[in-house]
């Protein structure tokens, strides 16, 4: 079972893709692993500051946005991980289609515990699992299984805190 706005979410990541994708092209195409691990940690970094402060953003930028980065980063490097040949909207849209379904069995064994995760707890797993892709991005090809449990983990905590917290009105 999968949260009830968690579909929504997805579909809103995957439509901030596409405005970006019109504005940007392929040009995510030329990124490593290592950087979209930089990437993910830029973002992830970012929340964690925010919600340690629970102060307002210097920037104005609503931290919304860097879940919504988190999730799409994270299904990037996983298709940089297994290249296709299929659209990237269509990609992307199997790759959300692949955590969905992880996400489904995990709360089967795990009984939806995530609702009880506080919003500085869903970062700090995440920033967890980046520094375990800092050891894992040394040898891709070695720990590729590994490499891609963590994305899709970062993908599917982003996409948890979305659907709990992100709706929210005053969202850090």
């Amino acid at each position: 079972m999968v949260p009830e706005r968690y579909k929504y979410w997805q579909n809103q990541a995957l439509e901030t893709f596409r405005q970006k994708h019109a504005q940007y092209g392929q040009s995510w195409g030329i990124l490593s692993l290592p950087s979209f691990v930089d990437l993910l940690t830029i973002k992830a970094q970012r929340i964690h500051t925010l919600l340690q402060s629970g102060g307002k953003a210097a920037t104005g930028e609503p931290p919304l946005h860097d879940w919504i980065a988190l999730v799409n980063y994270a299904a990037l490097a996983l298709l940089e991980q297994a290249p296709s040949t299929t659209p990237l909207p269509e990609a992307l849209q199997n790759t959300f289609h692949q955590a969905e379904t992880l996400l489904a069995q995990k709360n089967t064994d795990y009984g939806d515990a995530w609702k009880h995760m506080r919003p500085l707890t869903f970062i700090e797993l995440i920033l967890m699992k980046l520094a375990r892709l800092r050891q894992l991005d040394q040898d891709p090809v070695s720990h590729r299984t590994a490499i891609r449990d963590n994305l899709f983990d970062i993908l599917n905590y982003a996409l948890l805190y979305l659907s709990a917290y992100g709706d929210a009105a005053d969202t850090p």
